[in-house]
């Protein structure tokens, strides 16, 4: 039997309210999706909260091939709710083997929108979101029901791990980078998805990388992605249900990154739009990217908005990481348009990018071409460059084939290395002569330039 999904609320207790668009659409519904993996200890608790929160409408629980006492667990609950009024409104679904959250993410999806349901809210089974946090989320979805709206964990506070700041900030920086939203906790579970554009987005990646993914895919296809504070639950390391593995998923994030921003950077055209919405906040289109950097006023301008305004460390150092990588690749010609281009791409600070390629000026270019070809013979042939003139008088343009192939590798490994010490170094120097520049959210371009795209 089809399951209904929430549709009408005279209290906090409903799911969420009733909401129709303008023009007639149809009414939200939405369902409660949560995918379960071995959460035996925590998982009956979490949905009887919600069950008793939240009387009416569709829970999916998605037990992802779970080895321990979930499946019993899902089962005697389900069937407790459906001797109650209203029928059963919990459904398991079972994935025979362990697929990733990202697959049993989708898999609720699928299962919600089969019952007519036009929004999904995600909750984790391990008990570290509060239901009335998720009932403010619904709220906020039925005021903006295109977007996607996600949590912010309160985490600065002194029981949250280190690294799970670290974590949280470096998911922000590259998230920026690639869509130009600042999404301040990107990696927060609980969500709210519009069905009709998230069932309509391709996913390359289907474990813990899927939600860093969708929100990259839900802002490339026009959508705005919304956040809203909610409380941040740190359980003691011995009662925390984690399945993050820290080296593979780790690893696995670096790949999606790389992948992400090599994508934004190569394909030259806008990704295909699933609606007309309006462009997302950046912050590299501020008033000062406007001017005529190269005048005397726009030196002026650029000057005063890299050390007194909203410009933060973060982008200086990317810009001119980013630039220092493009003047060490011999591309010469091209580099200063190249550095453009690809600020542009990265909603990065055009100026800082073209004056990082300086590191290419005609004085250094053999120092480079020297550098990078003995790295790149090297690692191809396990020895230095054996450097006789008479050879290369001999024979010049079969010595120089030669070494085409070891000074594009030299070149592309040591403009990674010169770049990743670039952005180091300057943001070290940058921390120490401008501390409150520091953090994404310093910026007030952020969330008030309109980006271009």
């Amino acid at each position: 039997m089809q399951q209904p999904c929430a549709t009408e609320a005279s209290d906090k207790n409903t799911v969420a309210p009733a909401h129709a668009a303008a023009g007639g659409q149809a009414p939200l519904r939405f369902a409660i999706v949560m995918p379960v993996y071995n959460h035996g200890a925590s998982v009956g608790k979490v949905l009887e909260d919600i069950l008793a929160a939240v009387p009416v409408g569709l829970i999916i629980a998605v037990d992802d091939g779970s080895r321990d006492a979930t499946g019993q667990v899902l089962d005697q609950l389900a069937q407790q709710t459906g001797k109650q009024p209203g029928g059963d409104r919990l459904k398991v679904v079972r994935h025979a083997v362990n697929r990733g959250k990202g697959a049993a993410l989708e898999t609720g999806f699928a299962a919600a929108l089969a019952a007519g349901c036009s929004h999904a809210v995600t909750i984790d089974a391990d008990g570290q979101h509060l239901v009335t946090d998720m009932m403010n989320l619904l709220a906020v979805a039925a005021e903006h029901p295109e977007d996607l709206i996600i949590g912010d964990r309160q985490m600065d506070q002194a029981h949250v791990p280190a690294r799970s700041r670290r974590g949280r900030d470096m998911s922000r920086f590259w998230l920026w980078l690639q869509t130009g939203q600042d999404v301040p906790d990107s990696q927060c579970g609980l969500r709210v998805y519009p069905l009709q554009y998230t069932t309509r987005l391709r996913h390359r990646f289907k474990r813990f990388d899927f939600e860093t993914e969708t929100l990259v895919r839900h802002a490339w296809a026009g959508l705005t992605i919304r956040s809203t504070p909610i409380t941040c639950i740190y359980f003691p390391p011995e009662t925390r249900v984690t399945h993050f593995r820290p080296v593979r998923d780790t690893l696995r994030g670096v790949r999606l990154n790389v992948m992400l921003t090599t994508s934004r950077i190569v394909v030259p055209w806008t990704p295909h739009k699933l609606k007309h919405a309006a462009p997302p906040p950046n912050i590299a289109n501020s008033p000062t990217a406007k001017l005529r950097w190269w005048s005397r006023r726009g030196l002026h301008a650029l000057w005063q908005h890299l050390l007194h305004e909203g410009t933060h460390n973060a982008e200086i150092a990317a810009a001119l990481g980013i630039g220092v990588l493009i003047g060490v690749i011999p591309l010469y010609g091209l580099q200063t348009l190249l550095a453009i281009y690809v600020a542009e791409k990265l909603h990065l600070n055009s100026p800082v990018c073209v004056l990082g390629t300086q590191v290419a000026l005609p004085p250094l270019m053999p120092f480079w071409l020297l550098v990078n070809t003995q790295v790149g013979y090297l690692l191809l042939h396990g020895a230095l460059v054996p450097w006789h003139p008479a050879v290369w008088r001999a024979h010049p343009w079969t010595t120089a084939r030669e070494f085409i192939a070891p000074l594009a590798l030299g070149s592309l490994i040591v403009g990674i290395a010169a770049g990743t010490a670039t952005v180091i170094a300057s943001r070290m120097l940058l921390a120490r002569y401008r501390p409150a520049k520091g953090d994404l959210s310093c910026s007030p371009e952020i969330m008030q330039t309109p980006a271009q795209s």
